[in-house]
């Protein structure tokens, strides 16, 4: 709480000096307390300047995951208030689930420097260096049982809005939940009911993004790329946890306003492979049509010959310009 108080009086200041003698008048510390303080704060990535005389000024906050951080950027009505962040975990799915079973309220919001059993789609291990952004989020939406299912819809526009405007690259969605940047994979979104179904309306959205990772912390095998792969630059967590959860809150708003029309829009401007050639694989049986969209229901919408079917589940993969599938 003290490095908090020391963070709020320097943020209160941009761009200025906040003397020690001013901060421990404020905080009720001695000044020999306050540098100690600082000290701590700096080993933790925050860059702060002191000067003799005039005192300290924030000049960088860390690119790592920070809570002070994070409430202090996002900008939502309940998404962020409440965080819990660890440096290792499981996965933030199971964390989230746990603590929405203890009565925590929607918005609440686990992320973690790590997982180490993190699931994708299909059981699948996702893995979770260091380096990436790994948060899940409770929710409690006051929408009907067929709208909560499209949960997953908002958190993929939220998401390609997000790294839009964070990183300032277009990526788009695959259907259902990945998103990808020129065929390989950089986000998986996973929901996961709380509960029974027809008595709990209460979802976990797990969102994973590689963010600060070298390709090669990652699996040969996986197709998939990294932001700092993709623009060698490295970004700061915090702001894209902030701007991912101000999208997704004002999806779910637009959702329950406007109804799934106005998302369906919005998610096939941002979809990836409308009008190419897919296959969707379900068990032992495969298909290949051109994709449509998606239905009323969320659902993929596939030409095969004459006919239009829908898929409410599967593996997708598109034909790309080259003729490989993605």
């Amino acid at each position: 709480m003290v490095r908090e108080g020391i963070l709020d009086l320097l943020a209160a200041n941009p761009g200025e000096y906040v003397s020690g003698e001013l901060m421990s008048e404020r905080l009720q510390l001695t000044r020999a307390a306050v540098w100690k303080q600082i000290k701590v704060l700096k080993e933790t990535g925050f860059q702060i300047e002191a000067q003799t005389k005039k005192g300290y000024r924030l000049l960088r906050t860390p690119l790592n995951i920070n809570a002070w951080t994070i409430k202090h950027l996002v900008k939502t009505r309940k998404l962020g208030h409440e965080l819990y962040i660890s440096e290792e975990v499981t996965s933030t799915n199971e964390w989230a689930k746990e603590l929405a079973r203890k009565g925590k309220d929607h918005g609440t919001v686990v992320l973690a420097e790590t997982q180490t059993a993190g699931v994708g789609r299909m059981q699948r291990h996702w893995e979770a260096p260091k380096g990436g952004l790994w948060m899940s989020v409770i929710l409690k939406p006051k929408l009907s049982l067929a709208d909560a299912s499209k949960l997953t819809l908002c958190a993929g526009v939220a998401v390609v809005d997000a790294i839009a405007e964070v990183c300032k690259i277009k990526v788009g969605i695959k259907w259902p939940n990945d998103v990808v940047f020129n065929g390989l994979k950089l986000v998986g979104i996973l929901a996961e009911v709380v509960g029974e179904w027809n008595t709990v309306q209460t979802m976990v959205i797990g969102i994973g993004v590689n963010v600060n990772l070298h390709r090669m912390q990652l699996s040969k095998e996986l197709t998939a790329t990294t932001l700092l792969e993709i623009t060698g630059i490295e970004f700061d967590l915090n702001s894209l946890a902030a701007k991912i959860l101000e999208h997704l809150e004002e999806e779910l708003i637009n959702l329950k306003t406007k109804g799934f029309d106005s998302l369906r829009d919005r998610w096939m401007q941002r979809a990836v492979g409308l009008g190419q050639t897919a296959l969707i694989q379900q068990g032992n049986r495969t298909f290949e049509g051109i994709i449509q969209g998606i239905s009323i229901d969320g659902e993929l919408i596939i030409k095969i010959g004459e006919e239009s079917q829908t898929f409410s589940a599967g593996e997708v993969r598109v034909r790309s310009t080259t003729g490989t599938y993605f």
